[in-house]
């Protein structure tokens, strides 16, 4: 799953994951991408930390306190490259940290190593 506002980084991350054999969902923003979660259990969510109406903190913190979202990993997106916000990102206990430009060749690698697991 892949919870990106900016059109065209969604457009790029789920093309790259499509052409390498990844079934995607996809939602904009954070409220969303919960109400898809109620539904839809994912092996992994791409999560982009600056959501419209609800950050991508709030939505790991509610994904955490789900019990039946406790296997899926949760992978932080974010163009902010300060080593206090990777920090933070570890700090709240996600799986793993992409800054922003995506590099897109280890993006999947990425991807590869927490569904193998």
């Amino acid at each position: 799953m892949v919870v990106e506002d900016e059109p065209l980084s969604m457009r790029l991350t789920i093309d790259l994951l499509e052409m390498n054999g990844f079934n995607v969902l996809s939602c904009t923003d954070g409220c969303g991408a919960l109400d898809m979660l109620s539904q839809n259990i994912p092996d992994l969510i791409l999560l982009d930390i600056n959501l419209p109406r609800m950050n991508g903190f709030e939505v790991y913190r509610k994904i955490s306190e789900d019990s039946r979202l406790e296997k899926v990993k949760v992978v932080a997106l974010s163009a902010s490259v300060m080593r206090e916000d990777e920090e933070r990102i570890r700090a709240a206990g996600f799986d793993d940290f992409i800054p922003k430009p995506i590099d897109t060749k280890g993006l999947i690698k990425k991807i590869k190593d927490h569904l193998s697991g």
